[in-house]
């Protein structure tokens, strides 16, 4: 099994799972130049990470490549069975992560980081939003998940799942940005997934180095 990985992007995402499952993989790690040539653009079409090979099975997209793991592994509980009630909220989490928390985020880090590639995000959309704009609309997102949290540790019957890695993954960046104040009940979540050895394990080149 191979992961192909740049140090800070969302492929931290399953590399963080795969280090939770102890599964044995090979980190490829990518650079710029390797992502512009003909043999990755196989692997793929945008040239960006994360990939997955595993096997006769070629997987891109972060939140696909961890529910993907999450379901051949299913026994080591990080998805609830297909048969389980919890699994309309695994998938809701999963959804949400990347589909409504994910874009204030992304728009927000180009707003502060504006040198980043064009092929991440092209220049026309950098600036239909504000910096003030794309906080606004992250604290809004954030809110549903704000609440679910009460009293918890975990999304999903309060035990780790691939729901808290993609999710996680997300609040990252926006704690490294800046966008979480310390009295946040995200901020407390995030430290709280930041303390588990996988994580560190995964991430040694960036988000294990903030401070909680």
């Amino acid at each position: 099994m191979k992961l192909y990985y740049i140090p800070t992007t969302r492929a931290v995402r399953p590399r963080w799972l795969l280090e939770e499952m102890g599964i044995a993989y090979d980190l490829v790690r990518v650079n710029m130049t390797m992502t512009k040539q003909s043999e990755y653009k196989e692997l793929h079409p945008h040239g960006k990470v994360p990939v997955l090979v595993d096997g006769e099975v070629t997987i891109f997209e972060s939140a696909a490549i961890c529910t993907y793991l999450a379901d051949k592994h299913i026994e080591m509980g990080f998805a609830p069975p297909l048969d389980s009630p919890e699994r309309a909220d695994y998938q809701q989490w999963l959804f949400y992560a990347a589909v409504t928390l994910e874009p204030p985020v992304e728009h927000y880090m180009f707003n502060v980081l504006p040198n980043l590639p064009e092929k991440l995000l092209p220049g026309f959309f950098r600036s239909e939003t504000s910096l003030q704009e794309s906080r606004q609309w992250f604290d809004r997102v954030a809110q549903p998940l704000r609440e679910v949290l009460v009293g918890k540790n975990y999304l999903v019957a309060n035990r780790l799942t691939t729901a808290d890695i993609v999710t996680g993954g997300v609040l990252l960046w926006a704690k490294k940005l800046g966008m979480l104040l310390d009295d946040d009940p995200l901020t407390e979540y995030i430290n709280g997934l930041m303390q588990r050895p996988a994580f560190g394990r995964a991430d040694e080149d960036f988000y294990a180095k903030i401070a909680p």
